[in-house]
């Protein structure tokens, strides 16, 4: 019975706690307009476009490196059951 009663006190501040954080993130701190002294000023310039370079198959060896991931994880533990 206690170890429920410190289960359901921990899963409650755990809420407390993430409502708490996301309600103070919705009302942020409002910056004062007046002080312009300790702004920088900041020229905007236009993102280069960028030239396309991906070409068809460009994935396999994302897939490549899946499949051996895979494998690193399951061979293992079919190996250790065998013994």
């Amino acid at each position: 019975m206690k170890t429920k009663n410190i289960f359901s006190a921990c899963i409650f501040l755990v809420v407390v706690l993430t409502l708490f954080l996301a309600m103070t993130n919705f009302d942020p701190p409002a910056v004062s307009a007046k002080d312009t002294s300790s702004v920088a000023l900041q020229q905007t310039t236009p993102t280069p476009q960028t030239e396309d370079v991906s070409e068809i198959g460009s994935t396999d060896g994302i897939l490549i490196m899946g499949v051996v991931i895979v494998l690193i994880i399951t061979l293992p533990l079919i190996f250790q059951k065998r013994k």
